[in-house]
């Protein structure tokens, strides 16, 4: 009789944030959809905070369904007074304008 049957839904994909979608915009890549922030340790440079972005692409060959994402990422090092961005160990980009004030939107609220 179908009394419980409701339509599939296809769930909205997730937003980045303003800053990681800034960052995402300055080095030319797509949100992935997943991105986790932590403080950042003092043997990395700490205080700040760093940003995992998963970046959008083709899946790795053979990885399981349940794990989504493309596991390509790019690690964002947030100080007071400025960004870094990573590709694994290299650092592929540096933003003097963009601080650990932005991160959560704190300058525009």
């Amino acid at each position: 009789m179908g009394i419980f049957r409701r339509k599939s839904t296809e769930p909205s994909a997730p937003e980045p944030t303003p800053f990681v979608a800034e960052i995402l915009r300055r080095i030319g890549a797509e949100y992935g959809g997943f991105d986790a922030v932590a403080p950042l340790v003092p043997d990395k440079g700490g205080p700040g905070m760093e940003l995992t972005i998963h970046i959008a692409g083709a899946p790795i060959p053979g990885r399981e369904p349940f794990l989504h994402g493309t596991g390509i990422v790019r690690t964002a090092r947030s100080f007071a007074d400025r960004t870094e961005v990573y590709d694994g160990d290299q650092q592929i980009a540096r933003y003097d304008d963009l601080t650990t004030a932005d991160v959560f939107g704190a300058r525009d609220s």
